[in-house]
């Protein structure tokens, strides 16, 4: 099943929601509702939203109650993806019971509108499936980009692949386990994080630098599933956190 929930209801810059942020229009309640029936039925769920949960621009109250649905339903959710960002990244979620497992993760895809220094893209998904007791998560992902200078010069429509997950990670499934051992790797190899996830979340710009506050806030946004939280990364402070999205924010 396949379920779009509006998560533009935790838009920080909707004034109306100030006035009910912690579930607006019963949203959270009826996806409870589904998640229930789905977990009775032994049926796995997608979720597809606009505005990840985790960024600070969703308001803090809606994100964390969503993030304690994700942790409820943990084996009923299979997949999330998100986009407002236009940028190339994920976001893991972790249980609130004492192992602090993960989840959960958002993918936060790139967007086909043109942005400054940011070339059109597509990203195709290959789930597990069909057939019966699939789990329907991600085995792999393929990112491509629009050649703008074949679409300006000869008003031709090519899309060139940028990466796909399996040659870039060596990742052949995609889940809350495998993509919190691909945060290590980043936080382990600075090196290996500057030439692919930082390359593709800006579509391979070589001279864009990244320097110790890049490095932090990219690690720290991997690992942050809920906004407002000064509990997820300890060498950052909200504050700076903030700062850092300000700064470097498309939408």
């Amino acid at each position: 099943r396949i379920i779009s929930l509006n998560t533009q209801y935790c838009d920080n810059l909707n004034f109306w929601l100030y006035l009910n942020n912690t579930d607006p229009g019963n949203m959270l309640q009826w996806l409870v509702t589904e998640l229930s029936w789905a977990e009775r039925a032994d049926v796995r769920v997608i979720i597809l939203g606009h505005i990840p949960t985790g960024r600070s621009d969703c308001l803090k109250a809606f994100s964390w109650n969503y993030y304690k649905i994700i942790d409820r339903f943990e084996a009923t959710v299979v997949g999330q993806y998100m986009g407002h960002t236009h940028q190339d990244h994920f976001a893991l979620q972790f249980s609130e019971e004492s192992d602090h497992h993960p989840t959960s993760f958002q993918f936060i895809s790139p967007s086909v509108t043109t942005y400054s220094n940011l070339r059109p893209s597509i990203r195709v998904y290959t789930l597990d499936g069909n057939y019966k007791k699939s789990t329907y998560r991600p085995l792999k992902t393929e990112t491509y980009l629009l050649d703008l200078n074949r679409a300006n010069e000869k008003n031709e429509t090519v899309w060139e692949m940028e990466y796909d997950s399996v040659s870039a990670y060596n990742l052949t499934w995609l889940t809350p386990e495998t993509m919190y051992q691909l945060y290590h790797r980043f936080k382990d190899d600075r090196a290996f994080f500057y030439k692919t996830y930082f390359q593709y979340k800006f579509h391979l710009q070589p001279d864009r630098p990244c320097e110790d506050s890049c490095y932090n806030n990219n690690l720290c946004e991997m690992i942050t599933g809920r906004s407002g939280d000064p509990s997820i990364c300890q060498n950052l402070s909200l504050k700076e956190q903030e700062m850092y999205f300000e700064k470097n924010k498309m939408c």
